[in-house]
C-alpha cells in the first residue's frame, strides 16, 4: 500500500513536472505572439524623439501586441526614447522587443558592443517592466559579425540574463541555419529571427523555414523575418502586397512567430498595413490570430 503510493506520488509528481516543461515550452514557442510582431517605422513628435503616446495608440488601433524598437544611437530610437516607452507599453500590455545595433550597422549607446552589459541592464530594466519580452542582436551572422558572436560569446550573454531574469528571453537574428550554425547557437539562445532576404519573391520560402526547423531539431526555437519594405542592400525593389501576404502566411505557418520589418503605422490606406491586418485577432485569413505553429 505505502508502495504503491509512493509510485502513485512520483509519477503525480512526473506529470506536474511534465506540464511545466511544456508550458514553457510553450511559452518559448509564442514568444512573439500570436499575431504578426511589428516592427514599425520608428513614429517621431515634433522634436524627432520618439512619440509613444501616438506609437502605442496606433499599434492598439491595429491590434498589434508586439513591438519591435531598435537602440540605436539617438532619437526617436535611442535608449532614453526605449524607457519612455515601456510604462505606456507595459499599460497596454504590448510586448517590447529591443533590438540591439552591431558595429556593421551602427551602435546601440551607451554601451556599443558590450553585449554583456547590455543585457545586464536590460534583464535588471525587465524585472521592473515585464513587457519587455526579450532581446535579440541584430546581424549575428552577416558582415563578419560571426567573428565576434562566437559559441562562448552567445553563451556568455545568455547566461548573463539567465542570471538576473530567466523569463527574458534571448533571440538574435540570423539569416542562413545550417547544422554547424545550430551546433553554434544550441543552448545558448531562446529562438532565433530567421529572416528571408530575398524581399520580391517566395520561391523557396517554405523550405527554407522547415529545413530550418529541421536543422534546429527542438532544440530552439525559429521565428521567420519578413520585409515590408525595401532595404538599404536592395533600394531597386521592395515587396508587394501580394509578396507580403505570402511571406506571412507562410511564415505563421512554418515557423513558431512572424517578425515584419518596417512596416507603417501612420500612413492612411496603407496597402502593407492592411496585409498585416489580415493576420491579427478578428481579421480575415483563416491565420488571424493564430501565427505560429504549435
Amino acid at each position: 500500500m505505502a508502495k504503491s503510493l509512493c509510485v502513485g506520488i512520483a509519477v503525480a509528481g512526473l506529470l506536474i513536472a511534465s506540464t511545466r516543461v511544456l508550458a514553457a515550452d510553450a511559452q518559448k514557442l509564442h514568444a512573439m505572439g500570436s499575431v504578426p510582431c511589428s516592427w514599425n517605422v520608428p513614429i517621431q513628435d515634433k522634436n524627432h524623439n520618439l512619440d509613444v503616446p501616438a506609437t502605442i495608440r496606433l499599434l492598439r488601433a491595429n491590434h498589434f501586441t508586439c513591438y519591435v524598437q531598435p537602440i540605436e544611437e539617438k532619437p526617436p530610437m535611442s535608449f532614453d526614447d526605449f524607457k519612455r516607452l515601456l510604462p505606456a507599453a507595459q499599460a497596454s500590455g504590448i510586448d517590447i522587443w529591443p533590438v540591439l545595433i552591431p558595429h556593421t550597422e551602427g551602435y546601440s549607446l551607451p554601451y556599443r558592443e558590450d553585449f554583456v552589459g547590455w543585457m545586464k541592464e536590460l534583464a535588471r530594466l525587465s524585472l521592473k517592466y515585464s513587457a519587455i519580452r526579450g532581446v535579440n542582436i541584430d546581424d549575428t551572422d552577416a558582415g563578419g559579425n560571426d567573428k565576434l558572436f562566437t559559441r562562448s560569446y552567445l553563451c556568455q550573454i545568455y547566461h548573463t540574463k539567465q542570471a538576473i531574469n530567466p523569463r527574458l528571453l534571448f533571440i538574435p537574428t540570423i539569416y542562413d541555419l545550417d547544422s554547424p550554425e545550430a551546433e553554434r547557437l544550441s543552448g545558448c539562445v531562446d529562438g532565433v529571427w530567421l529572416w528571408w532576404t530575398n524581399v520580391e519573391q517566395n520561391n523557396g520560402l517554405r523550405a527554407f523555414l522547415r529545413d530550418g526547423e529541421v536543422v534546429a531539431r527542438g532544440r530552439f526555437p525559429v521565428y521567420a523575418g519578413v520585409y515590408a519594405h525595401s532595404t538599404s542592400w536592395h533600394k531597386e525593389g521592395g515587396p508587394t502586397p501580394k509578396i507580403l501576404r505570402q511571406s506571412t502566411t507562410l511564415g505563421c505557418t512554418y515557423s513558431d512567430g512572424v517578425v515584419v520589418w518596417q512596416l507603417p503605422l501612420t500612413v492612411d490606406e496603407n496597402p502593407m498595413l492592411q496585409v498585416e491586418e489580415e493576420f491579427v485577432a478578428g481579421g480575415p485569413s483563416p491565420l488571424a490570430g493564430e501565427c505560429g505553429k504549435d
